[in-house]
């Protein structure tokens, strides 16, 4: 008599079985994920390297001051679950990016308005277009940002050269928008660039008077601009309540050199 054929599974749909499986694992994984959002790397593989930074810096910088900065790039901040705080060290200043060039961050008055609420003190940075008119910057963030007893002072965010000007042309247009926007709110505006901008454009030509802050990411090291008053040493912070990586910063000094740069 002849025999029955055997019923097989066809190979191609277990591979479509095997696909589901693991995009529903991967589906579940990633949502837990973002339910369960822990501070500063734990969700996220990081390098040993940027581990030993954090631990680095807290541990050599006299009476570091902790604190952040973001833009819309960061997405929406979920408020009712944001923590401020990173390793057990408290977030003291959070700044944020009011506006660039002729435009302004569009997320900035709802992040602006929402810490008004927490006990943090809050700051706002301009990121410099090096081809826009200086003083048509400046304007555009005298108008857009109300700054008051407590906040940090104007930051302007400049890091890159001109494709159109000269640096000594440069240079004259951010003296120019670091002046009319400090004489609008009556302190010194803090400045804020990386390590190598700073070093062959901006030091020894008349900014010295002007608080430092400085990017410099190398593993373990601190910048080599002596005279920051706050570095930016991580791009690969994470908070409870925002999706993206947030920049770190270290304020060295303590709560007395924070308070030196806020607006009194």
């Amino acid at each position: 008599m002849p025999r029955k054929k055997s019923r097989s599974t066809p190979l191609g749909l277990i591979i479509l079985l095997i696909l589901l499986t693991a995009g529903a694992g991967f589906l579940i994984y990633t949502t837990w994920n973002q339910l369960h959002n822990t501070p500063y790397y734990s969700n996220k593989p990081i390098s040993e390297q940027e581990a030993l930074k954090f631990e680095y810096v807290f541990k050599t910088q006299p009476e570091p001051v902790l604190g952040i900065d973001i833009s819309h790039y960061q997405g929406k901040i979920i408020w009712d679950r944001l923590e401020l705080q990173i390793k057990d060290i408290p977030v003291k200043f959070f700044v944020f990016r009011a506006t660039m060039g002729y435009d302004q961050d569009k997320l900035f008055d709802e992040y602006w308005e929402a810490l008004d609420t927490m006990d943090i003190v809050k700051g706002a940075y301009h990121y410099y277009r090096p081809n826009e008119n200086s003083t048509k910057q400046a304007e555009n963030f005298i108008k857009n940002v109300n700054l008051e007893k407590g906040d940090l002072r104007p930051i302007l965010d400049i890091e890159r050269n001109s494709t159109v000007q000269s640096q000594e042309r440069l240079r004259t247009g951010i003296l120019n928008w670091l002046q009319l926007v400090g004489a609008h709110y009556g302190v010194k505006p803090i400045i804020y660039t990386g390590d190598t901008f700073n070093r062959h454009v901006l030091e020894g030509n008349g900014f010295e008077d002007y608080p430092l802050w400085v990017a410099n990411y190398n593993p373990v090291k601190t910048p080599e601009s002596d005279s920051w008053t706050i570095w930016q040493f991580s791009e690969k912070g994470r908070l409870n309540g925002i999706n993206e990586n947030v920049d770190l910063n270290i304020l060295r000094g303590g709560y007395k050199a924070l308070e030196s740069l806020m607006i009194d």
